[in-house]
């Protein structure tokens, strides 16, 4: 890579943390001048959600590399990333829940399973759209820049993480709905939204990167919102008592992030013998 391209993937970068730590804030100031807007669906809301996406689509474009965006599914060879992609966050729901109901912490209200298995759905579909925008601007735009500036793999887990966390402290203080809000506050939601992010972060890098597609990022976010937010925080139809909560508690109980982050590393050793194992296949080829 010469200069020019360096300098140029710099400028990028700059460019998009910039657009998405500012994102928020234009958003809620948009808010404040529109009145009388839906909780939770505001057009505030809606700009910062769009706005590192179509940032990064268009510094893609300028720099004729949208190849590097990860918009390919390539299904071919990645099955099991798939299905790691979908059955992460449903596996450590069911996993807490399990020992939460063993040792008497877990309260489980009444449901149809038939309609729960559609509301699973038609959530997981509506989420998609949402994670379409934010995965492509993060895992599609970030963390190819980063990687391409040759930082070790622990810098770009934190400032992907960390960036990802703070483009949130707007979506924790004023448009996430109150409902969310009944065992904690806003205030100790930004802290524990970046810990949390910056936890996840190897995982979905390692999963972007062994992939080299955004998807299984798209699914792996969607299946949060659809299995654990949607049990114990949007329809609260399970719930954990207090004593067991701050571990077990697959939203926001210290067991998940701390799970994830193993993921992460799991993912990253077997990503870095795959490649130590191509290397030697084209030192024998030679």
């Amino acid at each position: 890579m010469n200069d020019k391209m360096r300098k140029r993937d710099k400028i990028t970068l700059a460019v998009f943390v910039f657009v998405s730590l500012t994102a928020g804030s234009f958003g809620y100031l948009v808010d404040q001048i529109l009145a009388e807007q839906p909780e939770g669906n505001s057009l505030g809301m809606g700009l910062w959600l769009v706005l590192p996406f179509l940032t990064s689509m268009v510094m893609r474009i300028i720099n004729k590399n949208m190849k590097e965006m990860g918009f390919r599914l390539c299904f071919r060879g990645n099955g099991k990333w798939y299905a790691v992609a979908v059955l992460v966050f449903p596996g450590i729901t069911l996993f807490c829940g399990l020992i939460a109901w063993i040792t008497g912490g877990l309260v489980i209200g009444d449901v149809e399973v038939m309609a729960l298995i559609v509301l699973m759905l038609s959530t997981f579909l509506a989420s998609c759209i949402q994670s379409i925008f934010e995965e492509f601007a993060w895992r599609g735009c970030l963390v190819p820049y980063l990687v391409k500036t040759g930082m070790n793999d622990w810098y770009i887990y934190f400032l992907s993480g960390l960036v990802w966390g703070v483009w949130h402290i707007t979506y924790y203080l004023y448009f996430l709905p109150e409902e969310y809000f009944v065992d904690t506050s806003r205030e100790m939601m930004v802290v524990s939204g970046i810990v949390i992010m910056v936890l996840w972060s190897p995982l979905f890098v390692e999963l972007r990167r062994v992939a080299d597609s955004v998807w299984p990022c798209v699914i792996l976010h969607s299946m949060q919102v659809a299995v654990p937010t949607l049990l114990f925080v949007t329809e609260k139809i399970l719930r954990m008592e207090e004593s067991h909560s701050f571990i077990l508690n697959p939203v926001s109980g210290i067991l998940q992030p701390v799970v994830i982050f193993g993921l992460g590393l799991q993912l990253r050793k077997y990503r870095l013998k795959q490649q130590v194992n191509k290397v030697k296949c084209m030192e024998v080829e030679q």
